[in-house]
């Protein structure tokens, strides 16, 4: 699922980039979720790094989109940014805050197309990370694709993946900072799960693959909605 922030104050504009956006990624067999915010401060307030990538009018009311853009770096280095603009010369300082890109208005359809393969190519090869971890003397080295959880339990970490179950030594905190931006989210204070494999939500317990796992009172809410968020509105 990408999940893509549009940031533009002209509705017309926001239409004309959700169509073609839409059709493009429609043909591409990609699925997607567009939110869209016509402010710069509304953008910040709900930003908690769940978007692969975010396209950002540079002309906004209040805060511009340039301004926007290094305040967006201050919280995450790495989303993937590409600026929307009349005039070229703005984009340029877009360098300035890691902007991968421009597309100029009125925005085209062929514009759009020519850009988009290279970001769809950075976003799948950050969709999954490596990890290799020593266990028991032992390395071992899987995707996130294939961890369904990490537990913790006596400061030991547990990583339950489709291959079996790895422990070392560490904290859920440590393990939540490497694996946020790969969609893991935690249900209780002992789970950090892997949304994109989870199945289904029964109750006050969370499926994920083969496992089922409880959901705290306290996390339940902000667990369902980074969850309902990562499936596009759809649970």
């Amino acid at each position: 699922m990408l999940n893509i922030a549009l940031v533009e104050n002209d509705n017309a504009d926001a239409k004309l980039f959700t169509d073609i956006a839409s059709s493009y990624f429609n043909a591409a067999g990609e699925q997607f979720h567009i939110e869209t915010y016509t402010t710069g401060e509304a953008f910040l307030a709900s930003y908690q790094g769940q978007f692969q990538m975010v396209f950002m009018d540079i002309e906004l009311d209040g805060i511009n989109g340039m301004d926007t853009a290094k305040k967006l770096r201050q919280k995450d280095n790495n989303v993937i940014l590409i600026f929307l603009t009349n005039l070229a010369h703005y984009a340029i300082a877009g360098y300035e805050v890691n902007a991968m890109d421009y597309i100029l208005k009125p925005l085209k359809a062929d514009a759009f197309r020519l850009k988009i393969p290279k970001v769809l190519a950075l976003v799948h090869q950050q969709d999954k990370k490596t990890i290799t971890i020593l266990s028991k003397g032992q390395l071992h080295t899987f995707s996130t694709e294939e961890l369904y959880y990490v537990e913790v339990l006596s400061h030991r970490l547990y990583y339950h993946t489709t291959r079996g179950e790895y422990d070392v030594r560490g904290t859920i905190s440590d393990a939540e900072e490497e694996l946020y931006k790969y969609d893991f989210r935690r249900c209780n204070n002992g789970y950090l799960v892997n949304l994109r494999l989870v199945t289904g939500i029964e109750g006050n317990d969370v499926k994920v693959g083969p496992h089922v796992l409880p959901i705290s009172r306290p996390k339940r809410k902000l667990f369902v909605n980074e969850l309902t968020n990562y499936l596009g509105g759809q649970l």
